[in-house]
């Protein structure tokens, strides 16, 4: 398969004989693995007890699990795990093996799948795992039971309802069916997930107007390296809730789960085209669904946190390089607070009318605490001095 071609994957399982590993421990490899591609979840093995066709013991190699939490280049996955040597469009990939439903990953590890039941069975607990992967197991053989036990109607209606309440989403329920189950039942997944999203839009504008709040937008810019998304990151944690990042693929909200805190980052003059952006932003409108793979997808964001190596002007002025669209004025007033990020320090930036350009605030600025990276200096006392600014811009667009 031609590399350049291979599609992004969200499950993998790398295997590497422990001869040509880089660390002689196995677990201190996995380890080593795991901090360089940052997978949501994973687990990994020692196979050292399987036997080939003619019953000699096959070279102890390692079988590690892993699950993004956006679907990753596999090219760039490989150059991670070789830490990064050469370049990343020439990483070797035939160490991994891509799979539609993760949880026969998870089971081939300690051969507990049809395919594998002849080999050694290892014990659960040889298995290492940054989740209870024992709890995992024993759900996953509840599911493989159920469907033995059950007819397709009724374990699509489990799903439909599983779906509804927000505790599955339609791509975990499409890992889990077969492709015929999947065909009977994909309308119906997708209308149950639209009327999700409907009634969580309707419940946020509810709340947004019964609080009298609107929607709060940062925007954050500067080169690269400077701790613009370590930045975000941080005030989004202060909140005390989950938040939401967006991935670079060409959905940035493929993985969204009506999370009310979002952080949009790198964004560029081609991630949304520019009346889609004003929507997003609209610190009014509440009533905003965003286009996705299977479903349009109610966006219940109070807060939005924006990343971006362009200014809130120079981003408008290459989108409208791209595309005849809507004055500048109509991004700007949406935008709540408009920060630079330096490399030793971070700027309150006011846009000049006169100018088109933006200027630095000449007594609000803050050092940057992300200057290296073991930077810990507190960001809640200079976000709070911001509070203030976005609640005065906020009384002056008053009347949108």
């Amino acid at each position: 398969m031609d590399k350049k071609k291979q599609r992004k994957q969200r499950s993998m399982m790398y295997t590497q004989q422990m001869r040509l590993a880089k660390l002689p421990d196995w677990k201190e490899e996995i380890a080593r693995i795991v901090k360089q591609t940052n997978p949501l979840h994973w687990a990994g093995i020692l196979h050292d007890k399987d036997l080939d066709e003619h019953g000699d013991i096959v070279e102890p190699h390692i079988h590690l699990m892993l699950y993004f939490k956006h679907a990753r280049s596999p090219q760039s996955v490989a150059w991670e795990i070789n830490d990064k040597e050469g370049k990343r469009e020439d990483a070797q990939t035939e160490r991994l093996e891509f799979f539609k439903r993760p949880n026969n990953g998870y089971s081939y590890l300690i051969h507990q799948t049809e395919a594998a039941k002849d080999k050694f069975q290892y014990p659960i607990s040889d298995v290492i795992s940054n989740f209870d992967f024992e709890k995992k197991i024993k759900s996953i053989k509840k599911q493989v039971e159920r469907a033995k036990n059950i007819n397709d109607g009724e374990l699509i209606k489990e799903y439909l309802d599983l779906l509804y309440e927000g505790s599955i989403t339609i791509e975990e329920i499409e890992d889990e069916l077969s492709g015929s189950q999947y065909a009977k039942a994909s309308n119906r997944l997708k209308s149950v997930a639209e009327k999700r999203q409907e009634r969580l839009c309707k419940e946020f504008i509810h709340r947004m107007k019964t609080k009298g709040v609107v929607k709060q937008v940062i925007y954050m810019y500067g080169g690269p390296g400077l701790g613009k998304t370590r930045l975000a990151k941080s005030y989004a944690e202060k909140e005390k809730e989950p938040y939401y990042i967006t991935g670079s693929s060409r959905d940035p909200f493929q993985s969204y789960r009506n999370q009310e805190i979002v952080i949009i980052d790198e964004l560029r003059p081609d991630t949304f085209n520019y009346s889609d952006l004003l929507k997003i932003l609209d610190p009014y409108n509440f009533d905003v669904f965003l286009p996705s793979r299977y479903i349009d997808k109610a966006l219940t964001a109070r807060l939005i946190v924006i990343t971006s190596p362009y200014s809130p002007k120079q981003l408008y002025d290459y989108m409208l390089h791209l595309k005849n669209i809507d004055s500048f004025e109509q991004l700007e007033r949406r935008i709540g607070t408009t920060i630079l990020v330096e490399s030793d320090t971070i700027y309150h930036m006011l846009y000049n009318p006169e100018t088109k350009s933006y200027e630095k605030h000449e007594t609000e600025n803050f050092p940057n605490p992300f200057l290296s990276q073991q930077g810990t200096t507190s960001t809640d006392n200079y976000f709070q001095q911001f509070a203030k600014t976005f609640t005065e811009k906020e009384v002056l667009n008053d009347n949108p």
